[in-house]
């Protein structure tokens, strides 16, 4: 997918012909695009990776979307019913890919916006990004999603824990590494995709007594660690941990 046409400084006069930018080449901002374009509006993608899709493509490997195929599609191109009920990470991408060159998108990769404020004529919004570029549009729409950056909450504790702990978001496969310590086969790994979606995994047995619990949490966090399984018997409690 090639890039559109190269960006330029952008004049404070006012322009009839000012397009709408939409930041952010995910499903939010290609579908933004897609909807602006069916009404006759320029949409220009500004997209800072280098292909569409970005934060999809870093999700653990295993991941599966909850919601079926017909579900999670995005307006004016449905999903290949080879997909499957349970769409694939990567078919997700593929599906992202196919879909910015079905509509024809005009998106621009490598540039990152910075700041937005209002034009200095009232009549639209500067945009400030990489390269000392100075964008002029009628509108924006920011669809920058919101599991790019990890963020892992100043839990008590946490400075002085001592076993592994991982964020989702450098959850690959069973058998993960956490800094210098290496989770395997810790009964369960639980996995988030940044966006509501989980998936919960058996990866086996045999961790010498411990488990792994994570915590889904709004803003995309899920921290995962080994703590003491419970007595045979009866269920964990809070002591347990």
């Amino acid at each position: 997918m090639a890039d559109s046409t190269p960006l330029t400084r952008s004049s404070a006069q006012p322009a009839p012909d000012r397009p709408v930018y939409v930041i952010g080449g995910g499903p939010g901002g290609l579908s933004a695009a897609y909807a602006l374009r069916a009404r006759g509006i320029r949409a220009v993608v500004l997209e800072k990776s280098d292909r569409v899709g970005a934060s999809w493509r870093r999700h653990y490997d295993r991941l599966h979307l909850h919601t079926t195929r017909r579900l999670s599609t995005l307006p004016g191109l449905p999903m290949p019913r080879r997909f499957g009920r349970w769409v694939s990470r990567d078919d997700v991408v593929r599906y992202l890919e196919k879909y910015a060159e079905h509509h024809r998108l005009e998106i621009v990769t490598g540039v990152e916006v910075s700041r937005i404020e209002r034009a200095p004529d009232g009549t639209g919004w500067l945009l400030h990004a990489t390269g000392g570029r100075e964008l002029t549009g009628a509108a924006v729409v920011v669809a920058t999603g919101y599991n790019h950056t990890p963020r892992v909450p100043d839990w008590p504790g946490r400075d002085s824990f001592t076993g592994a702990f991982l964020h989702a978001g450098e959850y690959r496969l069973p058998g993960v590494r956490a800094g210098a310590g290496e989770v395997r086969d810790a009964g369960r790994a639980v996995g988030s995709d940044g966006a509501g979606r989980a998936e919960v995994q058996g990866v086996g047995g045999g961790c010498g007594g411990c488990l792994a619990l994570g915590w889904a949490l709004r803003g995309c966090v899920v921290a995962c660690r080994a703590v003491p399984r419970a007595p045979e018997g009866r269920r964990p409690v809070a002591s347990d941990l």
